[in-house]
């Protein structure tokens, strides 16, 4: 059997897959470079991609064996549902093995822009699996949260969402019907903001306008506490300038949340697949050193992302690890962390 992995997916797995006697090739993520990989790979029978792949009619009529498309991200705007229908490929998808990395993302920003957990209060958009679990942990701990999201029974309230005094996205990408996210974040969406905001991106950066998005170092009111998307990526380097801390596009790559969507995929072709036993062991992080780093080098976002290391979620550290981080935040909740 023949799978196609994307450039810069993980290959941990690799060697146990070819224990299997799976033949394992790597395509471009570039769309032209990818159709004509795809069409000198024609026999495959699985391919695995990340968001920013292009998975289209086309790029589908190169693969006509195919019979499962795993996304090991989140993010279906650039995967084409309908062309995977008709030709009756499976799709899989690493939905919610990212949700805790991100939530951690999320509670790290807080933690390093200073957040008072007990005076001052977090907004949240999209309360899916991520926003819905990032409002149960902050809730938890004792914070005041606030939630809208319009595809919900009961969506709250986006006036109340901008008088807290952060909010974080956690919205999918979407450019028709009557909530369409794309270039949502714009001046009219912010308009009622009269007090300093922060916010925290991690969502698509496809949701912003990207003039507003621009002007934002002018605003009165508005500034980016943390960012880890972007209106264009890779961004260039007066985009990665505007927030306190920009990451490249890491925010859900834990080890968990990176290879977990992989490991999804990979049991949709081969239900006997263990992939417990490969995870490697991982380590404590940081965000002002994440996004050091990438302030240093901006031009340097797909080598980063592709090659970044191993990273534990809160709830791995150890004994050592989770008294080093309280001591250097001495004011946060101990229940943020699941400790």
């Amino acid at each position: 059997m023949l799978i196609l992995f994307q450039e810069g997916i993980p290959d941990i797995f690799f060697p146990a897959l070819r224990q299997k006697g799976i033949t394992v090739k790597r395509v471009p993520t570039s769309h032209t470079a990818a159709i004509a990989a795809c069409r000198q790979y024609a026999s495959a029978e699985a391919i695995f991609f990340r968001a920013n792949f292009t998975l289209d009619a086309e790029l589908l009529d190169a693969l006509p064996q195919l019979r499962l498309a795993a996304l090991v991200s989140t993010g279906l705007d650039n995967v084409d549902c309908a062309a995977l229908a008709e030709r009756g490929v499976r799709f899989v998808s690493g939905e919610g093995a990212n949700a805790q990395a991100v939530c951690d993302y999320v509670l790290q920003a807080l933690c390093f822009g200073g957040f008072d957990f007990a005076a001052q209060s977090v907004g949240i958009v999209g309360a899916g699996r991520i926003g819905s679990r990032l409002m149960q942990i902050l809730r938890t701990a004792g914070v005041a949260v606030s939630y809208y999201d319009p595809l919900l029974r009961e969506p709250g309230s986006l006036e109340e969402i901008l008088q807290c005094d952060v909010v974080t996205f956690h919205t999918f990408l979407s450019r028709e019907g009557e909530h369409a996210t794309a270039g949502m974040l714009d001046a009219r969406y912010f308009a009622s903001v009269k007090k300093k905001l922060r916010l925290i991106q991690t969502s698509r950066g496809g949701v912003w306008n990207g003039d507003f998005y621009r002007a934002l170092a002018s605003h009165l009111h508005i500034e980016i506490l943390a960012q880890d998307v972007y209106p264009e990526e890779p961004p260039p380097a007066s985009d990665v300038a505007l927030a306190r801390y920009s990451t490249p596009h890491i925010a859900g790559y834990s080890t968990v949340g990176r290879l977990g969507g992989i490991a999804k995929g990979i049991h949709a072709l081969l239900p006997d697949f263990s992939a417990d036993a490969l995870l490697p062991q991982g380590q404590a992080w940081f965000l002002d050193e994440e996004a050091q780093r990438f302030a240093a080098d901006p031009a340097a976002f797909n080598a980063l992302r592709d090659n970044y290391g191993w990273r534990k979620e809160f709830w791995q550290y150890t004994a050592a690890e989770r008294a080093a981080w309280l001591q250097r935040f001495p004011n946060a909740p101990p229940k943020l962390f699941g400790w």
